[in-house]
């Protein structure tokens, strides 16, 4: 299967490596040329890229030359979409920047590829509002780290033809994750969840019930959580979880979704979150608030 992977950036080189480890071509575009082999780079070195899988027993050295050579790169967006079975845009949450490259998407791709976002929080149907055949767009959120986890979010629009959500049921199953569906409401289901647990979180902190330590410590010891909210939102970016946040805000005009106070100024002072997974990042709530974990 030939997969066009549109927009190389943090999540959009995580999901290439996932197909290209299962055997598919991959073939990604940006538009910033230095994204490109940046991105290369990264998922043979990076922390949950190629070598780190040899090193820990995921794959062999054979497996893992033959998975980085299935990726290649080209700047031009038409190029790598003219012979796609699935096209997977992968950019940050920009509805304009999605509508723009989706209507340049449809025209390049043949006709039977399936169009997938990895939105985590825009409306599908306003992604899609500009291309004609709408019923083979559909949502294929993977979540960060998608190397490590399993769950990818499948979201329908009233247009998505079920053939075509079969189709891409079938295709997250043969890449080793686990499909979940969802209507296509704001937040879908994950964030939808994630995100209300991280705002009642921020609640607490800001009425200074409990420190980020005991929160986390809290939802990990007391509800079995792998993380903590506040770790969670290191780990994603906290540049991202603003953007999700004021995308929510915007879909609903709820309240509720109105970002942390300190999120906006933690973002605004270089605080974007894990260092590791960002670059130039001062670090994330622990950090900030001097707390050792």
């Amino acid at each position: 299967m030939k997969i066009a992977v549109v927009g190389f950036g943090m999540m959009g080189r995580q999901i290439a490596q996932v197909f290209a480890q299962n055997g598919h071509q991959v073939l990604a575009t940006d538009e910033s040329r230095k994204s490109l082999p940046e991105g290369i780079e990264e998922i043979e070195k990076g922390p949950y890229g190629i070598r780190a899988a040899v090193t820990r027993g995921k794959l062999t050295k054979n497996q893992a030359s033959e998975a980085l050579n299935r990726i290649n790169i080209t700047p031009n967006l038409e190029d790598a979409c003219r012979e796609a079975d699935l096209v997977i845009e992968a950019v940050f949450e920009d509805l304009e920047l999605k509508q723009r490259l989706f209507e340049r998407i449809e025209a390049s791709a043949p006709p039977p590829a399936l169009l997938a976002s990895n939105t985590s929080t825009l409306s599908l149907s306003k992604i899609a509002g500009r291309v004609t055949s709408k019923d083979r767009v559909l949502g294929m959120h993977f979540f960060n780290p998608a190397q490590a986890t399993k769950l990818v979010e499948i979201i329908r629009s009233d247009q998505t033809s079920p053939d075509k959500l079969e189709e891409a049921v079938n295709i997250v199953k043969q890449i080793g994750k686990t499909p979940i569906v969802c209507r296509d409401e704001p937040g879908f289901i994950a964030n939808r969840l994630g995100l209300t647990l991280y705002m009642e979180a921020s609640r607490v902190l800001e009425e200074g019930t409990a420190n980020i330590l005991d929160i986390d410590t809290a939802m990990k010891l007391g509800l079995g959580h792998p993380m903590g909210p506040f770790e969670v939102a290191d780990l994603v970016g906290l540049d991202t979880r603003l953007r999700n946040l004021e995308s929510l805000y915007e879909a609903t005009g709820d309240a509720k979704w109105i970002p942390p106070k300190v999120l906006r100024e933690m973002v605004n002072q270089g605080y974007w979150g894990d260092q590791s997974k960002k670059p130039g990042s001062k670090g994330g709530y622990y950090q900030y608030f001097h707390v050792k974990p």
